[in-house]
């Protein structure tokens, strides 16, 4: 019995020795690209090793010597030999507590509604009242709701199928824009609990992110090679046909004073323009393979979030300079992964992120603690947004929405 619990441990550890030697050789060319070694004898010596110790543990129960091996190793008889029971049993546990998901070890709060849906959650909006709330699902659906009784309101017609990447309201509440695969869609209600809305614009272009100029009047999308366009928001009239860009852009946003417009490329750069589409600068975003969401703060700062690369990122607009970086541990085994979503409160005293890990994650927007983790989806958490009156924030994943009380 001993003998074979001595063989599993020595294999286990020459096995770790061997992915240890694997991954640090596959690490350390990884991000400039060459030969890695994988140590696979050490692997195979010790998997085998630890096989041979787990057969004659299997087999010591049919034996005297291995029962009495067995007895003494569930409750020594010596004082000393039950204290080092009690140690290995405390060490096992903090082990097994270090290595637990994220999830098992946090209590999330229980959501104020759920919203289910055909498909994942691609892009949800509040109303500037914080009454309504747009979803817009990978099915090819759009939908109104209620934020406090969630019944459902007057939802804009769709043209057949189409594939809704990013929906914002305006600055008035009186107009929704809307990124889709047939391109940029503009609708209109002044009352989206009992009036249809009405097409008021359209057009070819502005496949994916969009937003409203601060003032309402311009609307601002993402596009397939064209960079980030601008629309006239009383009709879809276009007012620049391309900042220059051949990237996809997948994220843009207006400044809060209006005076810039950022867009986020598929090449992981983020790129700065006047309101009129003028190119001003452009910077890298540290890490990101593509910037997937961004969002700015009032003082100009810029939160850029993105593929394979973990946390959020914040620049200053000025000139591109990294200033913080949020990162939370990542899963054991795995890499942090995508940000997908991110949102920043009203009050801009918390960043908000939804992330590939399935959580939500609350940021401090000054010191960047991270205050809080939510696992209360069970996919990917792919969009996040925060009502206007700052109380509740929504987060959209795999079928569902869910509103959550605005919890710091």
């Amino acid at each position: 019995m001993k003998v074979g619990l001595l063989n599993i441990l020595i294999g286990l550890a020459i096995a770790a020795i061997g992915l240890a030697l694997s991954i640090g050789s596959y690490e350390a060319v990884a991000e400039k690209g060459g030969t890695f070694y994988v140590a696979w004898g050490a692997v195979v010596l010790g998997a085998l090793q630890a096989l041979i110790g787990l057969g004659l543990v299997v087999v010591a129960p049919f034996t005297k010597e291995g029962r009495g091996e067995i007895g003494s190793l569930l409750w020594p008889k010596s004082t000393l030999g039950r204290g080092i029971r009690l140690g290995i049993l405390g060490v096992a546990a903090g082990v097994g507590w270090l290595l637990a998901p994220e999830a098992w070890k946090t209590a999330s709060p229980a959501p104020l509604r759920s919203f289910s849906l055909p498909d994942d959650a691609n892009s949800i909006a509040f109303t500037p009242d914080s009454q309504w709330i747009a979803i817009a699902d990978g099915y090819g659906g759009l939908g109104i709701f209620n934020v406090a009784t969630g019944a459902a309101g007057k939802s804009p017609a769709l043209d057949n199928y189409q594939d809704i990447q990013a929906v914002a309201f305006s600055p008035d509440g009186k107009s929704l824009a809307a990124a889709t695969s047939s391109g940029l869609r503009i609708w209109s209600s002044p009352d989206w609990g009992r009036v249809a809305p009405s097409l008021i614009g359209q057009a070819k272009d502005g496949n994916y992110a969009v937003a409203f100029s601060p003032d309402g009047k311009e609307i601002a999308t993402g596009s397939v090679n064209h960079g980030a366009l601008l629309w006239r928001a009383a009709d879809g009239a276009p007012l620049s046909t391309s900042t220059g860009s051949k990237a996809d852009v997948s994220a843009v946003a207006f400044s809060l004073d209006g005076s810039l417009l950022a867009a986020g490329d598929d090449g992981g750069s983020v790129s700065l323009y006047r309101p009129d589409g003028t190119a001003l600068r452009s910077f890298d975003a540290e890490d990101f393979l593509a910037v997937h969401t961004l969002a700015f703060f009032r003082d100009g700062r810029i939160a850029v979030g993105g593929y394979e690369a973990p946390g959020i990122r914040i620049y200053a607009s000025a000139d591109g300079k990294l200033l913080a970086k949020l990162e939370a541990p990542a899963p054991l085994f795995k890499k942090a992964g995508t940000i997908w979503s991110i949102a920043i409160a009203p009050d801009q005293s918390l960043i908000a992120s939804g992330n590939s890990d399935d959580a939500i994650r609350i940021w401090d927007a000054k010191t960047y603690r991270l205050i809080r983790s939510i696992f209360g989806h069970k996919s990917d958490v792919t969009a996040v947004a925060y009502a206007p009156d700052g109380h509740r924030l929504a987060s959209g994943s795999d079928h569902d929405v869910k509103i959550w009380a605005n919890a710091q």
